[in-house]
């Protein structure tokens, strides 16, 4: 049974259990206002353009759609197929990059996730991302605070759409699950999806960052409380792609391309080279944990490293050289596996962390034993095992969920922020986000530095 949570709002502003009454009491704020707000209500004065949420999506077909060539996977054409993605989706990059003030995502036919307004910052439009504690490069010395842009192509936004509607409101059962088929949840062949990965740490602070796009946002953040302006670089890009032709086993091709200062072209795309691509979590190959691998993993058939790649880049692959970019948080450093600490522990990948792209996160995102305690299952474990299979989009992490087909940005953000919408709107948890009522908290609190830097 589906729940019109629009009769449910009106029934609730016509009660009157929300007046304006007094100043303790709020408001309802209509759903659609909420989930597609741009920004965060803290501008600064005397602004320029200010970010432009675009959640006007599709409701048919687009005439133009990529068409990956007809080749299964290998590490032997992966890097040929990566280089004709990037051709693809380099006009919106270099708009993006040499002419940002101008750029218009509505415009260029690119489109946001819903829900998280009030987490974006208002000049980029970006998020907090994945943090790297002082370690994880060997060039820096100190923590390093990450920020994300995702975009979706129309063709990827018509399963936006299809989730959240007109006005944000996803369909759910009186149980609390989403009311939708399983394939509105899936993502149509050809579908390119782009996430944007910037660093708090510059070119005077970090050496392989010279020469890499510098933007402007204006937030705070873990180490300055006070919102002003800060200056990020722009160091990985992600590029996805369901093809579920040329890679059968999961139905996609997860690619990165990372900054490279030696790159000597004059044209700033160039500068930006693949790590690799990964289309399948490679589950028969049980690397030990205490192997770090720098380069590619002979042993890997579905990921393949570019070994010439910066080796900033390569010191966060994951698991046995599985894929995972600089962004990405694969490195548990002193992470604890059977009472034993290992300095750099290799513990998830691009694919592994997206696994659990679920309604409900019974799960926790990382094989972890005790996250709070930085303590990790082995990898001959089967709780470790389980977030190395390879698993079709429709098919959810935990059995019985709603599959979310990997995109983790729905997942763990729009959806989340949603349920808890719903939440507040009772004065009641009735929409869980997680069995385990912490896991959702626990990841967000593990990937963030806490310790001053300075």
């Amino acid at each position: 049974m589906k729940i019109n949570f629009k009769s449910l709002l009106a029934f609730i502003l016509l009660s009157g259990l929300y007046s304006c009454s007094t100043s303790e009491e709020r408001s309802i704020i209509p759903a659609e206002k909420i989930a597609f707000k741009s920004h965060s209500d803290s501008i600064p004065k005397n602004h320029g353009k200010l970010f432009e949420i675009n959640c006007e999506y599709p409701q048919k077909l687009p005439h133009t759609i990529y068409k990956p060539d007809s080749e299964l996977l290998t590490i032997h054409n992966a890097e040929s197929y990566i280089e004709k993605l990037k051709y693809h989706v380099t006009p919106a990059l270099e708009k993006f990059i040499l002419d940002n003030k101008s750029w218009n995502a509505k415009r260029e036919g690119w489109f946001h996730e819903p829900w998280i307004g009030n987490t974006r910052e208002p000049i980029l439009g970006c998020y907090s991302g994945n943090d790297n504690k002082k370690g994880t490069f060997s060039n820096v010395n100190e923590d390093q605070l990450g920020y994300v842009l995702v975009l979706y192509d129309s063709l990827a936004a018509l399963t936006l759409g299809e989730i959240f509607g007109t006005d944000g409101m996803v369909p759910l059962t009186k149980s609390g699950k989403i009311d939708l088929e399983k394939e509105k949840g899936q993502f149509r062949e050809g579908s390119v999806i782009l996430k944007l990965a910037f660093s708090s740490l510059n070119s005077d602070k970090w050496s392989d960052m010279e020469g890499a796009p510098e933007f402007q946002i204006y937030n705070n953040n873990t180490f300055d409380k006070t919102y002003k302006y800060h200056t990020v670089s722009l160091f990985q890009i992600d590029l996805i792609v369901k093809d579920s032709k040329n890679a059968p086993a999961t139905g996609w091709m997860f690619s990165t391309l990372v900054y490279d200062k030696s790159i000597k072209s004059k044209n700033i795309l160039d500068k930006f080279i693949p790590l690799g691509g990964m289309w399948g979590n490679d589950p028969e190959v049980n690397t030990d944990i205490s192997q770090v691998y720098y380069e590619q993993n002979p042993l890997l058939k579905e990921t393949w490293i570019n070994n010439s790649a910066p080796y900033y880049s390569r010191e966060t692959l994951g698991w046995g050289g599985r894929l995972s970019g600089p962004n990405d948080g694969a490195i548990a450093l002193d992470g604890i596996v059977d009472g034993k600490k290992y300095e750099r522990l290799q513990m998830t990948s691009c694919m592994s962390c997206h696994l659990p792209a679920q309604q409900k996160f019974k799960s926790f995102l990382l094989p972890a034993k005790d996250i709070s305690k930085n303590i990790f299952y082995s990898n001959n474990d089967l709780n470790w095992k389980r977030y190395f299979r390879n698993l079709k989009g429709t098919e959810s992490f935990d059995e019985g969920e709603y599959s979310f087909d990997y995109d983790m940005a729905i997942a763990f953000k729009s959806m989340s922020a949603y349920l808890n919408y719903l939440n507040t709107l009772q004065k009641k948890p009735s929409y869980n986000i997680t069995d385990q009522k912490d896991n959702y908290q626990l990841f967000e609190d593990y990937r963030k530095v806490k310790n001053n830097p300075k």
